[in-house]
């Protein structure tokens, strides 16, 4: 059944300031060519006669623009178009109800948001209501869906009317206007009546293919319309305050599991064209095999031989057979599961793109959020089908929204101290900083921009202060350094790296393939362990920081590890390319990973999830040669020549 025959009968009282009701119909082109019919009714509560009219339109179009740019009608997709609905009523504060259903090819998809609309399903002597939030259900001949506000069911009692064949809706709607005009109080009062209707062709085709039409609905919505249900498996709604349907004229309505999406990828259903015919070979065989045991009854002894040849060339066909049959078949299914993950991305990609343009107007922030989805989404499609036009195109299309809606902030710096040569590390000690020059360690006073100098270590190259000591770093030995005292020590040596962290007392290095891990014990340090479970390749300019797992910016890349492995993390959302990364700051409290890109003179702000969410640019970070972020009071410092600078977050 490729589009149901539907009457659809609509009714609404006058709206006031109090409310106003809204009864839609609209016909819906999906991507695939298919079409499917959107029926609502929307009730929006103080919002005055003139505005409630516009914001109930609104709430509609919404839903069905989103229904406009899909692939194919599907509960998942209805899904969506409802969320992009409630989105608007909770942007606006408005007190709204409304149902959605979408009638494509044998089913009808239903998304309900609020308690005041409420669906009702007849079908000849049986009714249901349908209470839950989203679902799908089967549509039959002759069954009238009722989509009505609490105020029209409690005002109007339709369920003997409905429940009689062959019920005339005009009939009934233009008696419901009649009652309708002589209340008072109408606002709150709508509806939309449905019937399933099949034309005189139709019929006779559908009836010959009802089994196999069903059958496929089944499959690819995986709809379960037994009574027998499975533990864990979503309860089928039973008709409520009526009588029990019996078992001809029953039906059965479900509520929504997360699977509920049909499969268009038909040529995923074809088998292989050209397969080895086994059944073709075998009687062939079979003629010649009885034709030497008719030869051995008249004692030709040749015969034996050539028996035994016919035996084995006959298994031998039958072993490449069944080869090559085992071959084409694994092939097809490989095929067949790469294309369905491949539209399974694309679809996916699709419908978060439609989804965040719907929001970009209401809520920037977060139709960002829901475009890097979708751009991680057609980026898997990429990775199966790089020259696929269709995903180049949606691609391109979500690359240009998110640089759109890119947060981008220029910088405006402030000196907070100069010093008397050129820092090469800068660490938090409190609320102050702790510069480091090749040859000195200078307190610095964030609060009176002022700074004390110590001496520190010659050919000291970064540095990293915790528990009010410094520990210093200059290339391949490790100085700490009490910051109240002035007191200095070796506490590693020989040891060939380019960067220094610590964490709990922990010391590491980055090395060119390793981090190396210095444990305090009683007299100093035990020697070093390595890290990292396998090498890497970190670039030169890598720098590393530590919040529990380890960040290390390396080339392009960021990388997280954790207990030695690497994890999964990969930067999602970026427009442009990213350019050498450097110098890089977090700390257990931020939600964030801050990284310096040098060759695009920025500071990007990244998500420990991944999602790119802000850059601040500025000339300086080209030239920073460490970062400081201090979250809590809204600034970060950068150390560039012999100064530190300071800019608001």
């Amino acid at each position: 059944m490729e589009e149901v025959n539907l009457q659809i009968e609509k009714i609404t009282g006058q709206a006031n300031d109090a409310a106003c009701c809204g009864v839609f119909s609209s016909r819906v082109s999906f991507g695939d060519g298919t079409i499917g019919t959107l029926v609502s009714c929307i009730l929006v509560k103080n919002a005055g006669s003139e505005g409630g009219a516009e914001q109930v339109k609104e709430i509609f179009d919404l839903a069905n623009k989103k229904l406009e740019g899909a692939q194919t009608g599907s509960l998942d997709i209805l899904v969506k178009a409802g969320e992009i609905s409630k989105e608007y009523n909770s942007s606006k504060n408005l007190d709204a109800s409304f149902s959605l259903i979408l009638f494509y090819k044998s089913v009808s998809y239903i998304f309900r948001s609020g308690s005041k609309v409420k669906v009702w399903v007849y079908l000849r002597a049986s009714a249901q209501e349908l209470s839950f939030e989203n679902g799908s259900g089967h549509l039959k001949e002759d069954q009238i869906i009722l989509i009505a506000t609490e105020k029209f069911l409690s005002s109007f009692d339709l369920s003997d009317t409905l429940k009689e064949e062959d019920v005339n809706l005009e009939e009934v709607v233009d008696g419901l206007a009649t009652e309708i005009s002589a209340k008072g109080d109408q606002s709150e009062i709508g509806a939309a009546l449905v019937l399933v209707k099949e034309g005189a062709d139709a019929k006779a085709a559908i009836e010959d293919t009802q089994d196999e039409e069903v059958e496929k609905v089944d499959e690819d919505t995986q709809l379960d319309t037994s009574h027998e249900i499975a533990a864990g498996e979503p309860a089928i709604i039973e008709a409520s305050a009526v009588e029990q349907p019996d078992s001809e004229s029953s039906f059965e309505y479900e509520a929504n599991k997360s699977d509920l999406l049909f499969d268009s990828n038909e040529s995923q259903k074809t088998e292989p064209k050209s397969r080895p015919k086994l059944g073709r070979l075998l009687p062939t065989i079979a003629r010649a095999i009885g034709s030497e045991v008719s030869k051995l009854k008249r004692g030709d002894i040749r015969a034996i031989f050539r028996l035994k040849r016919n035996i084995v060339a006959g298994a031998l066909v039958v072993l490449l057979v069944l080869a090559l049959s085992a071959f084409f078949t694994l092939r097809g299914n490989a095929d067949r599961q790469t294309q369905s993950e491949f539209n399974t991305y694309l679809e996916s990609a699709s419908s978060k793109y439609e989804e965040g343009l719907a929001l970009i107007s209401l809520n920037r922030e977060k139709a960002r959020g829901i475009l890097i989805e979708a751009d991680s989404a057609v980026k898997g499609a990429l990775e199966i089908e790089p020259k696929d036009e269709q995903a180049l195109a949606l691609d391109s299309k979500i690359s240009a929204k998110l640089k759109e809606t890119e947060n981008l902030a220029s910088v405006n710096f402030s000196t907070v101290v100069e010093v008397d040569s050129e820092l090469v590390s800068l660490s938090k000690n409190g609320e102050n900083l702790v510069g480091l020059t090749g040859g000195k360690i200078h307190l610095i006073d964030v609060a009176s921009q002022s700074a004390d100098e110590i001496d520190g270590q010659s050919g000291a190259r970064s540095a990293f202060v915790y528990d009010s000591k410094a520990f210093i770093f200059d290339g391949k030995d490790v100085s700490r350094v009490d910051l109240a005292t002035g007191a200095s020590d070796k506490i590693i040596e020989g040891q060939q790296a380019q960067d220094i962290n610590v964490f709990l007392g922990n010391v590491y290095l980055l090395g060119a393939d390793q981090i190396f891990k210095y444990v305090p014990i009683e007299n100093g340090y035990a020697e070093s362990v390595n890290y990292l479970n396998q090498k890497e390749q970190f670039s030169t300019n890598s720098r590393l920081v530590i919040d529990g797992s380890i960040w290390v910016s390396s080339g392009s890349e960021v990388f997280q590890y954790l207990r030695g492995d690497k994890q999964g993390f990969a930067i999602s959302g970026l427009t442009t390319s990213a350019g050498e990364y450097g110098e890089i700051y977090t700390d257990p409290e931020s939600d964030n990973v801050y990284v310096v890109d040098k060759t695009n003179s920025a500071l990007l702000v990244i998500s420990k999830d991944g999602i790119y969410s802000k850059a601040y640019q500025s000339s300086e970070f080209a030239r920073a040669a460490d970062l400081v972020v201090d979250e809590e009071n809204g600034k970060f410092y950068i150390a560039v020549g012999n100064k530190v600078l300071v800019a608001d977050i």
